[in-house]
């Protein structure tokens, strides 16, 4: 006898609603749900394909520990228990010698997420990595550094009358507010059919679907993006296509802007694209003149080591333009659980550094991309212990082979997952946890990414086997089992709130977020079958947060980056530039995947010289692989794309010496490579 469970996908940052069958203890079934106010019925193959993930054969199902060079199954006693013991004589020996790496899978798991934080907290320690860095790390940054927190803006493609979507494909990558027939397009289309006057233009190295079918296509070099939009400012700024009133009443710096913008003019930033100057500087006057316009970055923009600056330059022109905070261009959405008062209490220049190379924590989140160094590098603070959870620093982030010799050099490596990896195969511990379908959840942290004021509450789908446990649970234990001291480099009262939310009950928690917000209970959330819909966002909340309730255009965190910017040098021995960020159509990196999926090899346009089949060797300042060609029309003649995630190793490319100042984002679009035949 079959049951019908309505739920939500975790397997990526869309929360896709869906309809589930299970019978006998398996998921039969699963279908978009067309009511859910988000999604709308979409569904992705990725997502069809997760329903066989908590079966998987070699999954882990009980605790293992490491003797010699054989694994030991354990109890879940023993292990707390010796684990918490090598915690603690670690943290004697050595003040900020462990640290905790917050995988990909806890950005989907939101009481993993708060235990993960309050374990780090209550631990005293600043040695909290995630992979933040190599995704949206510098747009938080700079919008912090302008808006005074670092809150999640949303571009308002329903409404806004010009899009410029710069250096994405939203149908490839399977999610954003662009993808086919979720709510962002929904309002698009109907918004286009009664004002005949909506443009779209797309700027990216690739000639996707997305920009065939756009109004107008400009195809930049790849990693380009942030001299486009340094471009695009200058362009906005200088021919006074400006809102003198919304300047003048809210933003500072303008003055400034003039100095620090000066060099890049659109025929400089149009000659390092490789494009006329007119498909710069006309979007520029268009985007000025529209009563509504909005800039949609896509990760590429942040993914390099200008992600910073990029995502300034992208904020900047749409303050001169009066589009930033405004319905229409981009705002932010209190959501049904407002995070905007937690996350102004956590600025990153007040934060605790990482020791070796000094990068700010980021919602107290150091860069994963420093991870290896400051295993690698002897001093005082070295970090000696770490726990990994939902996550594969090897497979994750950049630099592999210094990240493989610093996982080997730690005296203390933990691994909590629900799958085995790379990195698990090197821990001394691997501790099994629960999959998505086996756990109730709740969009907590990030409903204030949605497009509609709601949220959703799920109860497990299926039941989790007996010997696994929840992240939450194992952080919790592994807290009191190390009793760790009262000392630390967080502030005291955030040190007191993470020793009090490492151990306490989190559902408490979660029940006084609920009350706090006006919100039903979970119980009464999750009797709600396509989530709580309260209807559209306000566009119009005004909420900087700094000192002078104003926008700072010119942030002193970034004018000697700014003003220190080099136009990018051609290197005759490396012509191509390499592309990593681009999602692969069979799965999302290493972890989620379509059964049987085709790998997507070297991809090179036809023009690139090179035969389809025939086998390259991609070289960077960072290493080399070698694999297949796969021909694709519609690559830039000189781009290289390597998924991140697949059978050849994108990490091998991308080096850590060459890294964001601000946030620590390594080079992942545009890195200059070269491709001889094998």
């Amino acid at each position: 006898m079959s049951e019908t469970i309505p739920s939500y996908c975790r397997a990526c940052e869309g929360f896709c609603g869906v309809q589930l069958k299970v019978q006998g203890g398996r998921i039969t079934e699963i279908d978009g749900d067309p009511l859910n106010p988000f999604s709308a019925g979409h569904l992705c193959p990725v997502g069809q394909a997760t329903i066989e993930e908590p079966h998987a054969e070699g999954r882990p199902l009980r605790p293992r520990k490491r003797v010699g060079t054989e694994w030991q199954e354990v109890e879940w006693d023993q292990a707390i228990s010796e684990i918490g013991a090598s915690m603690a004589k670690l943290r004697r020996e050595h003040t900020r010698g462990i640290g905790l790496y917050a995988g990909p899978e806890l950005a989907f798991d939101h009481r993993g997420a708060i235990r993960a934080a309050a374990w780090a907290l209550g631990s005293g320690t600043p040695n909290l990595f995630s992979p933040l860095a190599m995704y949206g790390a510098s747009r938080l940054r700079a919008v912090e550094s302008i808006v005074g927190a670092a809150v999640p803006l949303t571009s308002d493609v329903g409404r806004a009358h010009y899009t410029v979507l710069i250096g994405s494909d939203q149908q490839e990558a399977r999610w954003g507010p662009l993808q086919s027939g979720t709510i962002h397009t929904q309002a698009q289309d109907y918004f286009r059919k009664r004002r005949q006057g909506t443009k779209l233009i797309v700027v990216d190295p690739r000639a996707t679907p997305t920009a065939l079918d756009a109004d107008e296509h400009i195809q930049i070099k790849p990693g380009t993006e942030p001299w486009y939009l340094l471009g695009l400012a200058h362009a906005t700024l200088f021919n006074n296509w400006t809102d003198a009133q919304y300047l003048r009443d809210y933003c500072t710096g303008v003055d400034d802007l003039r100095e620090w913008l000066a060099p890049w003019t659109p025929q400089v930033c149009a000659d390092i694209c490789g494009i006329d100057v007119g498909e710069l500087s006309g979007v520029g006057l268009k985007f000025g003149r529209a009563a509504m316009a909005t800039i949609l970055p896509s990760a590429t923009v942040c993914q390099s080591h200008m992600g910073t600056v990029a995502s300034w330059a992208w904020l900047v022109t749409s303050a001169l333009t009066a589009n930033l905070l405004r319905p229409g261009g981009h705002y932010e959405s209190g959501g049904l659980i407002d995070m905007h008062p937690v996350l102004a209490t956590l600025p990153s220049e007040r934060a605790p550094k990482s020791r070796v190379s000094g990068m700010e924590s980021l919602l107290l989140q150091l860069p994963g991309t420093v991870l290896a160094e400051e295993i690698l590098t002897p001093g005082e603070g070295q970090l000696k212990g770490l726990i990994v959870v939902g996550g594969c620093p090897l497979q994750e982030l950049p630099g592999r082979k210094e990240m493989d010799r610093a996982l080997e050099a730690l005296e203390l490596l933990v691994v909590l997952d629900n799958v085995d990896s790379e990195t698990a195969a090197k821990a001394d511990w691997v501790l099994p946890t629960e999959h998505f379908w086996e756990r109730g959840d709740l969009h907590l942290l990030d409903n204030a990414l949605l497009p509609s004021v709601s949220t959703q509450a799920t109860a497990p789908v299926l039941q989790a086997p007996e010997s696994v446990r929840s992240i939450e649970w194992i952080l919790k234990e592994l807290f009191s089992a190390a009793k760790p001291s009262l000392r630390g480099e967080w502030g005291r009262h955030l040190r007191l709130t993470g020793r009090m939310g490492a151990t306490a009950n989190l559902d408490d928690w979660v029940a006084r977020i609920l009350d706090w917000s006006g919100l039903p209970d979970e119980a009464t959330l999750r009797g709600m079958p396509h989530g709580m819909d309260e209807g559209e966002t306000d566009r119009s909340q005004w909420r900087p947060t700094q000192e002078d309730e104003r926008l700072h255009l010119a942030p002193d965190v970034l004018r000697s980056v700014v003003m220190g910017l080099k136009a990018p040098t051609e290197d005759a021995a490396k012509p191509f530039r390499l592309l990593t960020a681009a999602r692969w159509p069979g799965g999302w990196g290493w972890r989620h995947r379509v059964e049987g999926a085709e790998e997507p090899g070297i991809i090179l346009h036809p023009e690139a010289g090179f035969a389809d089949g025939q086998t390259v060797r991609v070289k960077t300042s960072a290493g080399e692989v070698q694999g297949p060609v796969r021909l694709d029309a519609s690559q830039h003649p000189i781009g290289v794309t390597i998924p991140w995630g697949w059978a050849i190793p994108a990490g091998e490319l991308v080096g850590t010496d060459h890294l964001d100042p601000i946030t620590g984002a390594p080079e992942q679009s545009g890195l200059p490579c070269s491709v001889q035949a094998v």
